[in-house]
């Protein structure tokens, strides 16, 4: 199981503990919520490797595009 799916249903937990424990259900319903940016914080996570050979040219990047560049256009998305 990885850790996304892990603090996903550590969270589902404590959910079911606030339904079954009113006294304490704001006290459950924050560990909850902790586990969920918990989860948030592992789905973001990503490893990328590049192996560069002598052999291969790697391209410019290309440049970012902003609001300005993007033009609606009949229904269309038109990027300049």
């Amino acid at each position: 199981m990885d850790r996304r799916t892990a603090c996903l249903q550590q969270a589902d937990a404590f959910r079911e503990k606030a339904l079954a424990d009113p006294e304490n259900h704001d006290q459950w319903i924050d560990e909850a919520i902790k586990w969920l940016e918990r989860a948030r914080e592992a789905g973001c996570r990503a490893a990328i490797t590049v192996e560069r050979s002598d052999d291969c040219e790697i391209p410019e990047p290309a440049r970012m595009v902003d609001d300005r560049d993007v033009r609606l256009k009949r229904g269309i998305i038109v990027r300049q």
